[in-house]
């Protein structure tokens, strides 16, 4: 199994992408604190972090920062409504697997999902 983490604070948003991902092979941890998702990094590896709004209001970008230092390996899905270009812009360097809009639209997260388990059945 693949071990993912959604970081959000919308019910609505986390439902929807549980839902994609427990019909594949992925084992679902759902945090909405940023230091949760930090401390949970230190006690193991996630295949993917899936990450938006949280409940203490941080940066997307910023939590993405700290993720990648905490945990390089990580692939990230960033949730976010900003423009391909925004996201591009900021999120340069940081070699994200790619994001998806706040209604996550599914065939976006499966076509990102899809790429992914391409990438770790290499390994």
């Amino acid at each position: 199994r693949i071990l993912a983490f959604i970081l959000e604070k919308d019910e609505t948003v986390v439902a929807s992408i549980e839902n994609t991902l427990q019909s594949r092979p992925y084992s679902v941890t759902v945090l909405s604190k940023k230091e949760a998702a930090l401390n949970l990094l230190q006690e193991r590896v996630f295949q993917l972090a899936i990450v938006g709004n949280t409940e203490d209001s941080a940066s997307v970008f910023g939590i993405m920062r700290e993720i990648v230092a905490a945990s390089p390996m990580t692939s990230m899905i960033l949730v976010t409504d900003l423009s391909e270009e925004e996201v591009d812009e900021k999120a340069e360097g940081y070699g994200i697997l790619g994001h998806i809009g706040r209604a996550v639209p599914s065939g976006d997260l499966v076509q990102l999902l899809d790429s992914l388990e391409e990438i770790l059945g290499s390994f």
